[in-house]
């Protein structure tokens, strides 16, 4: 080997380790950074004439695992999706309560009972009528409550829907933004990872939203599209592009509506978790709880001389007249509340009975006995009123506990996931440490051979000389 070939190799040599050493550097530096994916230098030998010449640096070589990234995003978005769900359940349940609680319908229920009991056993005791008042009234306030909460947790889902589209909009309109710089920067040979670190971190927040598919093209630009196909971002978009609009409950992307079938079209995420919320969950818990308020109406109703008039629960202070949100428009007949002597003789009663008849107490204890049908999802098809109501609250609390199960389960799977990318992906100080050691061995080789070259061409010129 040359002198001269000596010098030019070690020259390069001490270069690529300047190099090494700041992308090392860079490495340390973003070790904590959210979303920053380890870089290093590919590079390779260089041959003048079949013969060594040194080291160059091919390319920065962003390391990451693709597939680990769409497993550990679809994990995270599943657990999105389901936390979201859980979390509108659970406050549905704390309001509606459990079986036992004094603040639960079944509760409430087997209260008017107890009173109706009471009342049975001194008909004539003008405490124990206002019990039996004061004790209907709690009921209707409790369905009262109960609907309320339904629709409340059902508003505010569509109000976090709302955010959540805008949120998968935003983030959109930035990544295609990003996309254009990308392949300018690398079609001039620019290394942008930092820009595809940042569309990473983009991407990461659009699939805790909405579950995507993405592929990269050729010139490193990102295509993102839903789990099923639906294409949200293939195009530069412009100023004010909206791939998902919200049409009332509907998500649209393409003309298309994502919720009318969202186990195929959305799958996970926060909107999945939300679409179910609005158009699953409480439309449901609604439903169960307009069967309970039709069964109590109809067979107080039916036990009064006049079935068709209303009875001691009235739908908005008139006869039953529909099932649909009844939950919300139960009330106490008006009369009972200033004439509590209807409780012994029937609210339709023009005259109180005699002290001491217990025939229309004993028709309103049947009512509680009394087998009726119910036509609500995963209810009895007949129960008791009681039977109906605890078997309501309990499917209530099992919707909640089921969901917070699997919302536990996601999250383990995601953070396991999660923790393997960061570990694959990400960097690590120790590793990062040591190649800071072999760097610097390398460049002081390079360095005494820059050296050794120099003494051996002072050398020659003496003999020269």
């Amino acid at each position: 080997m040359s002198v001269q070939l000596a010098l030019t190799s070690a020259l390069s040599g001490l270069r690529t380790t300047q190099q090494q050493a700041a992308m090392v550097s860079h490495n340390l530096a973003n070790a904590t950074t959210a979303g920053y994916v380890r870089r290093d230098l590919d590079l390779s030998a260089v041959t003048t004439a079949g013969r060594g010449a040194g080291v160059r640096v091919d390319a920065v070589a962003r390391k990451v695992d693709e597939l680990l990234i769409r497993d550990a995003r679809f994990e995270t978005s599943r657990y999105s999706g389901q936390e979201a769900r859980a979390s509108a359940l659970a406050d549905y349940a704390l309001v509606l309560g459990q079986p036992q609680d004094e603040k639960s319908v079944s509760t409430q229920l087997s209260k008017l009972q107890q009173a109706f009991s009471r009342l049975h056993d001194m008909p004539n005791d003008d405490a124990a009528r206002n019990a039996v008042v004061s004790q209907a009234a709690a009921l209707a306030g409790g369905l009262n409550r109960a609907a309320e909460a339904a629709q409340t947790v059902q508003d505010d889902a569509r109000d976090r829907l709302q955010t959540s589209v805008d949120a998968v909009n935003t983030s959109l309109q930035r990544i295609s933004d990003l996309n254009g710089r990308i392949a300018t920067l690398e079609t001039r040979g620019g290394d942008a990872g930092d820009l595809r670190d940042e569309r990473d971190r983009l991407l990461d927040q659009v699939s805790q939203e909405i579950g995507i598919r993405t592929y990269s093209r050729e010139d490193g630009q990102t295509v993102v599209m839903t789990r099923n196909g639906q294409t949200l971002l293939d195009h530069p978009l412009a100023p004010g592009e909206q791939p998902l609009t919200l049409l009332g409950d509907e998500v649209m992307a393409n003309g298309v509506s994502l919720s009318a079938k969202p186990d195929s079209e959305i799958q996970s995420g926060r909107i999945m978790g939300y679409v179910q919320t609005i158009k699953q969950d409480m439309p449901r818990a609604m439903a169960q709880l307009d069967e309970l308020a039709a069964g109590i109406v109809q067979a107080f109703q039916g036990a009064e001389t006049d079935p068709t008039q209303p009875g001691l629960f009235t739908d908005a202070g008139a006869a039953y007249g529909a099932t649909a949100g009844l939950a919300s428009r139960i009330t106490v007949n008006d009369v009972v509340r200033t004439e509590s002597w209807r409780m012994q003789s029937g609210v339709q009663a023009t005259a109180p009975l005699e002290p001491g008849d217990q025939t229309q107490l004993n028709k309103f204890l049947t009512v509680f006995t009394d087998t009726r049908s119910f036509a609500a999802t995963d209810m009895p098809a007949s129960a008791t009123l009681g039977s109906y109501a605890t078997a309501m609250v309990s499917a209530q609390q099992g919707y909640r506990t089921g969901a917070e199960s699997e919302m536990n389960a996601r999250k383990i799977s995601a953070d396991t996931l999660e923790t393997a990318r960061i570990n694959r992906d990400g960097v690590n100080i120790d590793d990062e440490m040591q190649k800071l050691l072999l760097i610097e061995q390398s460049y002081g080789a390079s360095a005494q051979v820059v050296q050794v070259a120099g003494r051996m061409i002072d050398i020659l010129l003496q003999i020269k000389g």
